[in-house]
């Protein structure tokens, strides 16, 4: 069926899950990492971040049914000692592997203060600030480090990638404001809003991409052709994507830069990301209540600031999507009519009884 590219449908979030789990249940993943799975897709939905939601979900389920995702989870701890640990991976599926990762950090960050969980041979754990924000619902401050599996950055006056998006994610407990939670990748736009402007006949800003000859383009069928997305800040954050790379790969022995990966593509291929997953015990330094009220002390000061624009608020990193969450959760998740489609493709495939027709709008 053809839909309008804006055309979108709602549906309850507890539908909405219940049909995710019972997709990946029938492709063979364990009912703990499936609910795992379906949370962190639903959580980015919920909190706005469509770009990471049910699109990439379909994703991984094309790569589960062609094994390039392992459904039953196969990790190996290479090793473990105090604070540390390293895990080899074998393919396994990304949220599931993650989310443990960050739960082994968490109970070392109770006996050490600090704890910190290697993993390499991986999938891709998007989005990266669902594992951070379980740390900090412990009275934790959590980090999560990834490379990813698509060479998107070239280096400051290079033409060719040599570095993914390479994210960072950091959350801590904030008091009445909730949580703070940072989670950006080192290139000044993502791919799917490259996509989106393509879509739409609309050029791109300048500082977003590189064309095939190395210049830079406000073309976005040419920045998808040549795929060289620019860090933002030049150097700087490619600076900071090469820290992330060896926070990850170099330390876990895992393939540099994600070895020959693509991507999502081809499902049956690996995906060879590496990832880090930290946390911090706050009780280790100061009583969390007393981090909480000082917190909310920075965070006041930030948001004092007088506005340029009377209708833009000042807000702090996570801000925004608590309060889209909020909405959501009231109103129902706004699917993309087509993906929309491809889970009901889904479900007729594996027999998973369909989600209730649900109500649409055009945006």
């Amino acid at each position: 069926m053809k839909h309008g590219m804006d055309e979108r449908v709602f549906v309850g979030e507890a539908d909405m899950r219940g049909h995710c789990v019972a997709l990946l249940e029938a492709l063979g993943v364990s009912a703990d990492d499936a609910a795992t799975t379906a949370d962190v897709f639903l959580q980015a939905e919920l909190m706005g971040e469509e770009s990471h939601g049910l699109r990439l979900f379909v994703m991984v389920l094309e790569r589960l049914k062609a094994g390039g995702d392992r459904a039953a989870a196969k990790i190996d701890t290479v090793m473990d000692r105090g604070a540390t640990a390293l895990w080899d991976a074998n393919r396994s599926l990304g949220q599931a592997t993650a989310a443990r990762a960050m739960k082994l950090a968490i109970n070392k960050a109770r006996d050490h203060g600090i704890g910190f969980v290697a993993v390499r041979n991986g999938n891709s754990l998007t989005s990266a600030k669902y594992y951070p924000l379980m740390a900090a619902r412990q009275g934790m401050i959590g980090l999560a480090y990834t490379n990813t599996s698509r060479k998107l950055m070239p280096p400051p006056g290079g033409k060719t990638p040599v570095l993914g998006s390479n994210p960072v994610a950091v959350a801590a407990p904030a008091g009445r404001f909730g949580t703070f939670a940072l989670d950006m990748a080192c290139t000044t736009a993502a791919v799917e809003r490259i996509i989106k402007a393509k879509e739409r006949g609309e050029t791109i800003p300048r500082g977003w991409a590189l064309d095939q000859d190395g210049r830079e383009t406000t073309d976005a069928a040419r920045a998808l052709d040549s795929l060289a997305l620019l860090p933002f800040g030049g150097y700087k954050a490619f600076g900071l994507g090469m820290v992330h790379e060896i926070l990850t790969s170099v330390l876990s022995g895992g393939p540099l830069r994600a070895g020959d990966s693509t991507g999502f593509a081809p499902y049956d291929g690996a995906m060879n990301t590496s990832f880090s997953l930290q946390a911090i015990d706050i009780a280790a330094f100061m009583p969390v209540a007393e981090f909480e009220r000082r917190m909310e002390e920075f965070i006041e000061a930030v948001k004092s600031v007088e506005p340029t624009a009377t209708d833009a608020p000042i807000l702090f990193p996570g801000e925004r999507s608590q309060g889209e969450m909020e909405r959501r959760k009231k109103d129902g998740i706004p699917v993309i009519a087509g993906t929309m489609d491809n889970l009901r493709a889904w479900g007729r495939e594996l027999g998973v009884p369909p989600l209730p027709d649900p109500a649409t709008k055009s945006n």
